[in-house]
């Protein structure tokens, strides 16, 4: 089990450096599948938080916070009554719903990206209620998965948003946005993390951190279409496992 949930780390921090979102999309369905769904998606937003929170270092320069400011606030209105909803929903549910969701979001994410090829971005850049709807979709999604990355993406693509700027300015509010998940569910949906020993808690750490730095070391060397179609594969496979066993389960 450690094994996997290391290789999983390792392989979503690499997404995470290199394309600035990836690291629930990828890692938090295998992770969901090897400790449950309730620890694991709360593992996810630790994992998550910690990633960001390093790349935000790196790229802080190139954060536009007044878009930070509507997507994080949005986002916290809706955190709280999503980790209430949690609280009476079985194992098998909740793998479900969070199948659903990466299947969902992944597509809708794929579809969009016609759009940029096109040169097409019906969302105008400078309105706030499309910020506010793409904060709030990613705060349920970070509550109820673990990922709130596919919904900002969307935003992205379809407003023509700088793809330099938009994943720096997804980091703190990835950051944010997974604290806040955690805080709640810790609070009001009785969760907790997954039973492991000290030494293991500090191997998984070590792990997001390497992730962080081969990904660092390969993103100027990696082709970012390339990056972008395995992330595609992998949350796939992931979203399509988890749904799986949510439905055998049920």
């Amino acid at each position: 089990m450690l094994t996997l949930l290391v290789l999983a780390i390792l392989v979503g921090g690499i997404l995470q450096r290199v394309t600035g979102m990836g690291f629930g999309l990828v890692a938090g369905p295998f992770i969901v599948l090897i400790v449950g769904p309730l620890e694991g998606v709360l593992f996810v937003n630790l994992a998550g938080a910690i990633a960001s929170t390093l790349i935000l270092g790196r790229v802080v320069r190139d954060v536009e916070w007044r878009k930070f400011a509507w997507l994080v606030t949005s986002s916290f209105v809706v955190t709280v009554p999503a980790a209430l909803l949690l609280r009476d929903v079985s194992a098998p549910a909740l793998e479900v719903t969070i199948g659903l969701f990466i299947i969902a979001a992944m597509t809708l994410a794929v579809v969009t990206t016609r759009l940029r090829r096109e040169d097409r971005h019906p969302v105008d850049a400078a309105a706030g209620w499309p910020l506010a709807v793409t904060g709030t979709a990613s705060g349920i999604g970070s509550v109820a998965a673990g990922i709130g990355g596919p919904p900002v993406a969307v935003y992205a693509v379809l407003s023509g948003w700088d793809p330099r700027r938009f994943a720096a300015t997804a980091q703190p509010f990835f950051a944010a946005n997974a604290v806040a998940a955690l805080v709640a569910k810790l609070v009001l949906a009785d969760a907790s993390f997954p039973s492991m020993a000290p030494w293991e808690w500090v191997l998984l750490m070590v792990a997001i951190v390497g992730g962080l730095a081969i990904g660092e070391v390969l993103a100027p060397r990696v082709s970012a279409e390339a990056t972008r179609r395995v992330l595609i594969v992998l949350a796939y496979v992931g979203g399509l496992a988890t749904l799986t066993r949510g439905l055998t389960g049920l």
